[in-house]
């Protein structure tokens, strides 16, 4: 049904922007005024804050404030702070280091956080696969004529041992996007399922990437019907429930959640090692934190029944861009949790991380009444910040020569890629709005940096909550924006 009161504020933005109304500061509060006044918006909670920005932070001038200081629900926006307080806390120039060492006859596997090992959207660009960096590393060993080992040691205690948080959805603790976090992960820390159909009335065949024993499958899917596939684990453990109908094989996966990522990591690693001609004599893996503590008390060059068999490093920017470009919740806890363990000098946590956080917000000028950080990704509904804290963190990196490029390029292009890919559809902000997108139930929001037609820089945050309808929310955020860009030659000038 069409809603002829919510096309209004568009209306009024696409006169501006046809220059049928006059372009002053006031004229640009009307508009947006006019946008938050739609019915869509009647019960909602939001806050905007935009800014134009000046060749200095002291010539950033304010544009535009609505319940600019209210802390409000973020989601996803909140990684713009965890990257941002990343980029700050490690350096532009730091790296994930995972080590695979040989203590004695046991081979050591080492974590540092990162998120990217076994990657598939990531490594299939390079043409590698989820195992590729295992077998390669195989292929080392054998090259130095190691063939076996007595253990296979993990440790991850560069994080601490809580891999769910307790305020994301426990009935959605199965889905990709609520994995579980640990000092070492593997492909999203997923199970992908690819179905093979068989006869009419029959179970289905799977493939798993990684192919793996680490989790056990009741398999009652069945071949015909239409398509109705349900693929869950049973929570705490690794005991995964396939079931339902299909018609058609799966070239896309169907995806579930590990538990205990750190050793699905090394489970992978030792099955594969097998595989490819390594032999580890003990059955499983076995989890051992006190080896990274160790080697910082003696260094491996100082005790010679230590070896280093490879090192695999991953730049922070790969995990900025997974994190902000294409909103992977893992890649943000991973920060989060990253960047506690480095300030704290202990595991990295949600308390620590977000402590963080909260010290890199206080540390730019943001007042501690404008935010409460509860993980790094913006899944629980326990974070709240400001639309004006999240644009100081803009303007920050924005006036930061060290931070500046490597934000901006992990941010989505509008019409390009990312989350805002298919964002500004039909008007010429594609390509000229970089920024980020969130969503959770009843919240939508939208924060990132406007280049103006006259090539004057804004940010801008809009933050929505109490939505009932969030798709319509999502074009009056765009109309709030095209609005800024129909009167940035005024603002500027007003500004002089």
């Amino acid at each position: 049904m069409n809603h002829p009161p919510r096309q209004f504020p568009l209306i009024v933005v696409i006169a501006c922007l046809l220059g049928h109304c006059p372009l002053t500061y006031a004229d640009l509060n009307t508009d947006i005024q006019t946008v938050l006044k739609d019915k869509t918006l009647q019960r909602a909670e939001v806050g905007v804050a935009i800014f134009r920005l000046g060749d200095t932070a002291a010539a950033d001038k304010s544009v535009f404030k609505h319940n600019s200081e209210i802390p409000l629900i973020p989601a996803s926006n909140l990684k713009l702070v965890t990257t941002s307080a990343a980029l700050e806390n490690l350096g532009p120039d730091f790296k994930f280091r995972t080590l695979l060492l040989k203590h004695n006859n046991d081979l050591v596997l080492i974590g540092d956080g990162d998120p990217s090992l076994g990657d598939a959207a990531l490594l299939r660009k390079a043409g590698w696969d989820v195992t590729t960096l295992f077998k390669n590393w195989a292929d080392q060993l054998k090259k130095s004529n190691i063939t076996s080992f007595d253990r296979l040691l993990v440790d991850d205690s560069i994080f601490d041992e809580q891999f769910l948080h307790p305020h994301w959805p426990p009935n959605q603790a199965h889905l990709r996007y609520v994995a579980e976090v640990g000092g070492l992960s593997l492909n999203l820390n997923c199970l992908d399922f690819y179905l093979r159909v068989t006869a009419p009335g029959e179970v289905v065949k799977y493939q798993t990437v990684p192919p793996t024993n680490y989790a056990t499958v009741a398999n009652t899917c069945v071949t015909g019907g239409e398509n109705a596939v349900w693929l869950t684990r049973t929570p705490g453990g690794n005991n995964l429930i396939l079931n339902g109908h299909t018609p058609y094989s799966t070239d896309v996966p169907i995806s579930v959640t590990v538990h205990d990522p750190s050793l699905f990591t090394a489970t992978v690693l030792q099955e594969t090692l097998a595989a490819n001609g390594v032999k580890v004599t003990a059955a499983t893996p076995t989890r051992d934190r006190t080896l990274r503590a160790m080697l910082l008390k003696t260094p491996i060059d100082k005790d010679p029944s230590w070896s280093v068999l490879a090192i695999h490093e991953t730049p922070l920017a790969t995990a900025l861009a997974r994190a902000n470009k294409d909103s992977i919740n893992l890649y943000a806890e991973a920060l989060c949790k990253r960047i506690g363990a480095a300030a704290a000098n202990e595991p990295g946590s949600w308390k620590n991380g977000t402590q963080a956080n909260s010290e890199y917000l206080k540390k730019i000028g943001v007042p501690a009444t404008e935010f409460h950080f509860d993980d790094g990704c913006g899944l629980s509904k326990e974070n709240t910040i400001s639309a004006n804290a999240l644009c100081q963190v803009l303007i920050h990196n924005f006036h930061n020569p060290e931070t500046k490029e490597p934000y901006f390029t992990s941010l989505s292009i509008a019409g390009k890629d990312g989350t805002l890919e298919h964002r500004f559809q039909g008007t010429d902000l594609r390509g000229r709005v970089f920024g980020k997108s969130g969503f959770v139930n009843n919240v939508r929001t939208l924060t990132g940096y406007l280049k103006a037609k006259d090539d004057q820089w804004y940010v801008f945050s809009i933050l929505m909550n109490q939505m009932a309808d969030t798709a319509t929310g999502k074009n009056l955020q765009e109309a709030i924006v095209q609005a800024v860009d129909a009167h940035s030659r005024a603002l500027a000038t007003v500004g002089q």
